[in-house]
């Protein structure tokens, strides 16, 4: 059950990091379900603009969900390592 909760506040502080851009459509489209035709009559853009930023954002929330995976691995081994002693 924990894990659940530091795993959606992670998505959410990914979310926070991405920029404006790709935030908004993410939110809109992956979150509140809105048609690409849809974001793009509310933000003032093209269909394949809309398409294109989501797109990007996902990639880019993959990236920063892996780089905390990676951070959170990174501490726990040197947490572990100072547990039993050991050093560089």
């Amino acid at each position: 059950m924990l894990t659940g909760a530091v795993d959606r506040v992670n998505l959410e502080r990914s979310i926070e990091k991405l920029p404006p851009g790709y935030r908004t459509v993410f939110v809109l489209h992956d979150v509140q379900g809105y048609e690409h035709n849809e974001i793009a009559d509310i933000m003032g853009c093209s269909v394949g603009n809309s398409k294109s930023q989501l797109h990007k954002a996902r990639t880019r929330l993959r990236d920063l969900l892996q780089e905390d995976l990676r951070d959170q691995a990174r501490t726990e081994r040197q947490i572990a390592k100072t547990q039993t002693g050991q050093t560089d």
